[in-house]
């Protein structure tokens, strides 16, 4: 079986050193990060992650994972990153909402995350069609304007 072309820029990478590279930009471990983008491309007929083949195989897949991992394990780290997903969202939101940042300093964030992200998809191999980056920018910018209407509304 060949490697996984998500990660072939990790030929030579330990897991150690995956995860000192994500943590540079994200608060994802190389488990995470290799296991949740495993359950997005590898989905049977009934669009269910195949949890059981990608632990079965990530060795063989995935050139910083030295062994296999059960079913359970698969979905133990799938949840890990969806709660650390949505724990990310709730800090960066709140901090604008609370009034801890300002608008200049969230658009400044949002320009780095931008960044951030296409190096990470360009690391897994992946391209980032600026389209997409686009929609994402205007999803942001989408929450914001209801953040501030909503802060509007609390002081009427």
């Amino acid at each position: 079986m060949n490697k996984y072309q998500k990660f072939k820029k990790m030929n030579n990478k330990s897991y150690s050193d995956v995860t000192r590279f994500l943590k540079e930009t994200t608060h994802l471990t190389a488990r995470e990060w290799v296991i949740s983008r495993m359950c997005a491309d590898f989905k049977n007929i009934s669009n269910h992650s195949e949890m059981t083949w990608i632990g079965e195989n990530l060795p063989e897949l995935v050139p910083f994972m030295d062994e296999q991992y059960s079913r359970q394990e698969v979905s133990n780290a799938r949840a890990s990153f969806k709660k650390k997903v949505q724990r990310s969202g709730t800090t960066f939101f709140y901090a604008y909402y609370a009034g801890l940042i300002t608008q200049e300093e969230m658009l400044q964030i949002i320009h780095q995350m931008v960044k951030d992200i296409k190096k990470l998809m360009d690391t897994e191999g992946s391209e980032v069609p600026e389209e997409h980056a686009t929609e994402v920018q205007m999803l942001v910018a989408e929450v914001l304007r209801n953040i501030n209407e909503s802060l509007d509304e609390d002081y009427y």
